[in-house]
């Protein structure tokens, strides 16, 4: 008896009504990256009922916890276009060999992280203008994430595997659970139940590891009992150079786009420890709405990079250009009635997170300017994600280091600082970059150029391919 169970093998995205393969893919898609998004709204919601300073806290914390977002996206990146490509091709041996060497490159990168946790919090805190209070509510947070950030990696890289495949659902069914478990957990170990100590924001770092510890566990039974096009079999349980090399080179952009990402966060989060602990909250709450936005385009994003992936490897490069205009054309639907939502009721939306008066009215402010611009965001977030999975991982990441680091932060600074305008300056800084990185990404997208650079990437495939056998 074969040690590879029976694969199920998902729906054919390269044929048929477009529109239909892109649901198929989309809904469960976007659902999902709101559940995972949910993760760090709960806790916003939680840790909002201790106080803005702890508010700030979590917001310092989350920027500087980028990092290993950073990491995860350039394996999750690597990982998705390498299994979209064979699956698109039949090709599951190496599907799974993909999935196997996924899991060594999360274990080491969560070693690195590790020893960042052991000893580098407090001075990272430091270095990002905390204060001495912010320190001591953030640290143990920060901590608890870096040293299990092994099940960050392994979580968000296994969901993206099946992604790659053409599985939307079960990665759904796992973080509705993995969600459900973190809401129930939350409040118990933040302010203390029964014989759950009381640990403050460090207690949402806790059950948000325990939930994803437990959605790892499931995947892991997914991969070698379930009916799935992926397995872990005795047959790659392996360590394979050549698959490493193409995962971290098709990551590699992809990590530094996020990087380049954080980098203008950081710079800007300088700016706004300027005004205060009040505008440090107010920033966090926002910055996590913006974020719920994002992870729904890049939900959208990523059931359009499948498909253009997949329609790619299988030969249908027109099929793969028109995936990406209906993928835009349906996100702008969903995300223009939120951008009217954002603007009319921001008080009261701010407000669910923190009931400060100034929080409510700096966050309002910044909330709206946001509205004005998230259909340009929109064409950067899907039409890039879309090329992405193409294995186009190098325009995205130029492009955000142009717009973020070259137009978003000196406009803020200036507008900030110098034009007098101060927390509003930096909140028209934001919308500059927006307004350019979205235009620039519709030109790039409609020129093909992407394509050009499939087509050197799957040369490349083929070539190694040989070794892979």
């Amino acid at each position: 008896m074969s040690n590879i169970r029976t694969r199920k093998i998902n729906e054919n995205i390269t044929a048929g009504k477009l529109s239909s393969s892109l649901w198929r893919l989309a809904t469960p898609i976007m659902i999902a990256t709101l559940l995972q998004d949910l993760f760090t709204l709960v806790d916003l919601f939680f840790v909002g009922r201790l106080g803005y300073i702890a508010v700030a806290a979590l917001s310092v914390s989350g920027v500087i916890l980028s990092v290993i977002m950073m990491v995860t996206i350039g394996i999750s990146s690597g990982t998705t276009v390498l299994i979209a490509h064979f699956t698109g091709k039949k090709d599951y041996t190496n599907a799974d060999r993909v999935l196997f060497q996924v899991v060594v490159i999360s274990f080491i990168s969560s070693a690195v992280m590790v020893l960042v946790g052991l000893f580098g919090t407090v001075e990272l805190l430091r270095v990002f203008g905390a204060t001495q209070e912010i320190v001591s509510s953030a640290c143990g947070y920060l901590k608890i994430n870096f040293i299990f950030s092994i099940f960050i990696f392994l979580f968000i890289s296994f969901n993206q595997a099946l992604r790659g495949s053409g599985d939307a659902v079960t990665p759904l069914k796992i973080l509705a659970l993995s969600n459900a478990v973190n809401i129930l957990l939350d409040p118990l170990f933040i302010f203390g139940f029964g014989f759950f100590p009381r640990l403050e924001v460090a207690g949402s770092a806790i059950a948000t590891v325990i939930s994803r510890a437990m959605g790892v566990v499931i995947l892991l039974y997914h991969f070698v009992y379930g009916h799935s096009s992926l397995h872990f079999h005795r047959g790659i349980f392996k360590i394979n150079l050549p698959i490493i090399k193409r995962i971290v080179n098709i990551g590699f952009f992809a990590s530094f786009e996020v990087l380049l990402r954080q980098i203008s966060l950081l710079l800007l989060l300088r700016f706004i420890v300027v005004f205060g602990a009040v505008a440090l909250a107010a920033y966090g709450i926002v910055l996590r709405l913006r974020m719920a936005v994002i992870m729904l385009g890049l939900g959208m994003g990523s059931a359009c990079g499948v498909l253009i992936g997949q329609n790619m490897a299988g030969g249908f490069s027109k099929r793969a250009v028109k995936s990406g205009w209906v993928a835009l054309k349906y996100y702008e639907l969903i995300i223009l009635p939120l951008a009217v939502i954002f603007f009319v009721f921001a008080p009261y939306i701010i407000r669910i997170f923190n009931s400060h008066p100034d929080v409510v009215t700096t966050g309002s402010n910044f909330l709206r300017f946001i509205a004005i611009t998230l259909p340009f965001l929109a064409s950067a977030l899907v039409l890039g994600r879309g090329i992405s999975g193409a294995g186009d991982t190098v325009a995205p990441a130029v492009m955000t280091g142009i717009v973020h680091l070259g137009l978003r932060i000196p406009s803020s600074y200036i507008i900030a600082f110098l034009l007098g305008l101060g927390i509003n300056g930096i909140w028209l800084g934001i919308n500059l970059s927006d307004i350019f990185q979205g235009t620039a990404m519709l030109w790039y997208f409609k020129g093909c150029f992407w394509q050009k650079r499939y087509y050197q990437h799957r040369r490349i495939l083929e070539a190694e391919n040989i070794i892979f056998t």
